[in-house]
């Protein structure tokens, strides 16, 4: 029972009850413009999962989103942080039980994400007064919100797995139509005849139903994490493209913040400081660090542009450096596994 009394660095945390945060703001805003636009659920054909009486009226069911948007707010500020994080995640599934008719995958995962993310030290870092509070927190809840992450790919992977017409490429053919006219503008010929031929839509199946399965496991394991967090970000970067999902996506690729490592400043950048775009680049990376990877050194001295140290201090020079970049800065991540494949002959250290 290890993972009860473990201990780490809580400043990741923060970031992800601010991403959480936003994303439930977000969701909360457009409840509130469905409800100005349209009939109240509560006054038409609804079908509760608690009693009629436990319902709100329309003006009950508005103090209900007010009180949900202003415990974003306060978590994103970080006044009251947990509590109020606490508090928004429950009225929204306070919501979603008044009318199953308005249940969606997406809004339930990203409510109960929410809600788990409120049980860990969240409140350390990325508070309004800019101090954080040092030392090590639990890190247990932490991993609820993983092993959520990977409830849902797995119930995903294998759901479609079970389905003929997911397995066949049935089901994506119809999506890969809708895209073709946008593919017919921009691209060759050659790639709109690819998206309506079946057995692309075969191999699109398998590779997503592949994907999911991977995501469900090897996130878990050091050595395969970094490879898996690339193929969730191209994943659901395919999924935005591609569908409708609400904020699906963007609720997972958040919940991988759980899986980076909790220790700070564990690698170096050093810039070349005679160079303007040593300076530059130093400072805009300094600034975008937000999950405090690296120690930002400038250098008068040095020959390169950049020089990159590992965690166990390795230098690293070129493209290998920019690799080093990518792999712990969430803006340029996308970039690694092609960096990685360019610098493939490089010698692990002994």
């Amino acid at each position: 029972m290890s993972w009860l009394s473990e201990e780490r660095d809580a400043h990741v945390l923060g970031l992800l009850r601010v991403a959480f945060a936003g994303l439930l703001l977000l969701l909360t805003l457009r409840l509130g413009r469905e409800l100005l636009q349209a009939p109240y659920f509560g006054d038409v054909f609804h079908m509760p999962l608690l009693p009629e009486s436990f319902v709100p009226s329309r003006s009950g069911y508005s103090v209900l989103l007010g009180c949900q948007a202003l415990g974003c707010v306060l978590a994103l500020i970080g006044v009251w942080a947990r509590p109020a994080l606490a508090v928004a995640a429950l009225c929204g599934l306070y919501g979603l039980f008044c009318d199953r008719l308005q249940y969606h995958n997406n809004r339930y995962e990203l409510l109960l994400l929410t809600l788990l993310v409120s049980f860990t030290p969240c409140d350390r870092s990325f508070c309004w007064s800019g101090q954080r509070r040092l030392g090590t927190a639990p890190r247990w809840a932490a991993r609820l919100v993983g092993a959520q992450l990977v409830v849902v790919y797995l119930a995903s992977s294998l759901g479609k797995l079970a389905d003929a017409d997911w397995r066949s490429g049935a089901v994506l053919l119809p999506r890969f139509a809708l895209a073709q006219p946008f593919v017919e503008r921009y691209l060759p010929v050659g790639f709109a005849q690819l998206l309506g031929a079946p057995w692309f839509a075969h191999a699109a199946a398998v590779a997503a139903i592949g994907s999911e399965l991977c995501l469900a496991l090897g996130l878990w394991f050091p050595a395969t994490r970094v490879l898996c967090l690339w193929l969730g970000v191209m994943f659901h970067g395919g999924i935005e493209l591609t569908a409708h999902v609400e904020l699906f996506s963007y609720t997972m690729l958040s919940g991988y913040l759980v899986f980076v490592t909790p220790e700070l400043h564990e690698r170096t950048l050093s810039w070349n400081a005679r160079r303007p775009a040593g300076r530059a680049l130093g400072s805009l990376c300094a600034r975008l660090d937000v999950l405090a990877r690296f120690r930002h050194e400038q250098v008068d001295g040095q020959a390169s542009l950049l020089i990159a140290r590992d965690r166990s201090g390795k230098p690293h020079h070129g493209l290998s450096a920019w690799r080093e970049l990518a792999r712990a800065s969430p803006p340029l991540f996308p970039l690694w596994l092609p960096l990685r494949l360019l610098t493939w002959r490089e010698r692990a250290p002994s």
